[in-house]
């Protein structure tokens, strides 16, 4: 918004208007004190043409200013679901998971649960256990 006419009415620029700053109808009924802010400002209306017509505009709103954002600090890893980590000394990998730990590899895949329940599935399984030891499968060779 670059003015207020004669008639009270406003008027605006924009980029590609051949003519210069021209009369603009508005949607919303501003009071002579909301345009000489606006006009002082220099504020940027969304505008909208009447048939397309750029010497028709149609001002449909006020934008805006931007504000700027103040930036917060990244939440704590223990706050967001707890620590990831993998300790990794070239022949020992440990990782920990709170409910559950799932490897995945091709075709195979260990599910380590909470509970102490190991969970292996793969086209050939080898296991150990110093408990019980349940092998499901289409052939079962034991030692």
């Amino acid at each position: 918004m670059v003015a207020v006419a004669a008639d009270g009415s406003p008027e605006v620029d924009f980029p590609g208007n051949p003519g210069g700053p021209c009369a603009a109808r508005s949607t919303h009924a501003f009071d002579a004190a909301s345009l000489a802010c606006a006009v002082a400002e220099r504020r940027e209306v969304l505008l909208v043409f009447a048939e397309g017509r750029p010497d028709a505009p149609i001002i449909i709103g006020l934008l805006q200013p931007p504000t700027p954002l103040e930036l917060q600090p990244a939440p704590d890893s223990d706050l967001v679901g707890g620590p990831t980590e993998a300790r990794i000394d070239g022949r020992r990998v440990e990782l920990e998971g709170a409910d559950e730990v799932i490897l995945r590899c091709g075709k195979a895949s260990i599910t380590l649960r909470r509970n102490g329940r190991v969970v292996i599935r793969g086209a050939y399984v080898e296991t150990r256990s110093s408990g019980v030891n349940r092998v499901k499968g289409g052939s079962v060779e034991i030692n």
